[in-house]
């Protein structure tokens, strides 16, 4: 290796070590920055390139100007933190930089993803079905309603929908890619229909048994059930006994999306939430939101053998799926995707660092971040509890004066905290218009000191922002 090359991977690789011991201790998440800002700190491309010293600096420029995912603070989105194992496996993979279409070019790999999705298939009761590794919960969930669609009717994918009659349905509290999902599929948008939810935000099976038998009245063919563990603003788990029993009386494909809630598959206590997932289709599961892995690790399990080649076969067997001897290990075939990254190897170094029983304390620990924070919301008079459910605590705060409204109120707070980048928690509005802030726990690097330090911020500022407002 050429001196100059060997000292800028020292250097690469020295400012990324720095970066991440100092994370930990960072006065903020975030020095904000406005685009015009940015605008100026990010140079132009350069016609004739630039040196390697100039890549360093531009390398820290972006460290210093971007979030800090990793910062215990961070508690903005349904993910966070950096486990020393995943972030290894993440390096390892961009640099073997393979694609997982064929055994050929990555045979190892191959053999983890398919381990992986095995061991998961099992937790979920999927005893001899299949998977695959995709892009990201919102892409399962699509591959989700393309195999209810293929289940239905198998030569869909040749003649297309003749006259489409076909509903799917999810809770209303169910994620937001199930609609482009439905536009994807040919289903169409106005065939996915929103289940009622009650006040805990899970589906009520009542209401959608009585809506599937309306629409079987009117001539409809429902394919599919999107149940949901975990949803995204309130943390609910849908009763799956109750829907799975609708589902198995009026032949319909389920699947569940457990992006969010599957870190219930390591949570002892959470059992109880996961009775009939057995009897699901398929389920969709996200490890670097609960499990700590670097974005994105996310897989589409499945009870059916068979089906995902089905659902996605078509091409490439003139260049690229040869017959050869290990040909059956191909994973291509039954993917949406030609090229893919080798995703499962930060997951598995995870899992073979900490061991099954490390992941269940990781997830424990998580459980016991929440719980803290509610008990400490529900003693503080400033702050008013609006909903506390597995890892997500929503609440608003209280303006000293009493004329002010909790929800201007608690987005004022909000955007101050923001602005000041010293944490990152997002909020969230509800049909009614309650506004609140919406705090979840997947970061790992979070501690119960880091929850107080927290709660102690968004009350100082809204103290300051009651000063200047008088």
């Amino acid at each position: 290796m050429p001196h100059s090359q060997e000292s800028f991977y020292n250097d690469v690789f020295l400012t990324l070590k720095e970066y991440i011991q100092q994370s930990a201790d960072a006065d903020s998440v975030i020095k904000v920055n406005t685009p015009a800002e940015l605008e100026k700190l990010i140079p132009e491309l350069d016609e004739k390139g630039v040196d390697g010293g100039a890549i360093v600096q531009e390398i820290k420029t972006l460290l210093a100007t971007s979030v800090r995912t990793i910062h215990p603070l961070f508690l903005n989105q349904l993910f966070g933190g950096l486990d020393p194992a995943a972030w290894a496996g993440e390096v390892t993979s961009s640099l073997l930089n393979p694609t997982m279409a064929t055994f050929e070019i990555a045979p190892a790999l191959t053999i983890i993803e398919k381990r992986l999705v095995s061991r998961l298939n099992r937790l979920v009761n999927f005893h001899g079905g299949e998977g695959i590794m995709v892009t990201g919960g919102s892409n399962s969930n699509l591959l989700a309603m393309l195999c209810a669609r293929t289940h239905f009717n198998p030569s869909i994918r040749q003649t297309g929908f003749s006259h489409n009659r076909s509903r799917v349905y999810v809770s209303a509290e169910a994620h937001y890619s199930f609609d482009k999902a439905a536009n994807i599929t040919g289903i169409g948008t106005q065939n996915l229909i929103l289940v009622p939810c009650n006040g805990r935000g899970e589906m009520i099976p009542e209401e959608l048994e009585r809506i599937i038998t309306a629409d079987l009245r009117d001539g409809f063919t429902p394919i599919m059930v999107g149940a949901t563990l975990g949803t995204t603003v309130l943390g609910a788990f849908d009763p799956l006994k109750e829907i799975a029993r609708i589902c198995e009386a009026y032949k319909i494909w389920l699947h569940v999306d457990a992006a969010w809630g599957g870190g219930a598959f390591f949570a002892p206590k959470l059992r109880h939430l996961l009775d009939g997932i057995g009897q699901a289709d398929s389920v969709t599961f996200d490890a670097h939101k609960t499990l700590g892995t670097p974005l994105v690790t996310s897989f589409f399990l499945t009870k059916h053998r068979g089906i995902l080649k089905n659902a996605n076969r078509g091409g490439g067997s003139e260049y690229l799926f040869h017959e050869y001897d290990n040909s059956d290990w191909d994973t291509g075939t039954y993917s949406l995707q030609c090229g893919r990254r080798a995703d499962a190897l930060k997951l598995w170094l995870l899992w073979r660092s900490h061991g099954t029983q490390g992941l269940i304390k990781r997830t424990e620990h998580l459980l016991e971040l929440a719980a803290y924070a509610t008990k400490e919301i529900q003693g503080n008079p400033k702050f008013k509890l609006i909903h506390s459910n597995y890892l997500n605590v929503c609440f608003q705060v209280h303006s000293s004066r009493d004329r002010e409204n909790l929800n201007t109120f608690t987005l004022k707070v909000r955007n101050a905290l923001v602005k000041e980048g010293k944490a990152l928690v997002n909020y969230a509005q509800r049909p009614d218009g309650t506004v609140f802030l919406r705090l979840v726990f997947p970061n790992h690097q979070t501690e119960k000191a880091n929850v107080a330090e927290l709660l102690k911020l968004i009350e100082e500022t809204a103290e300051r922002i009651d000063l200047l407002e008088r």
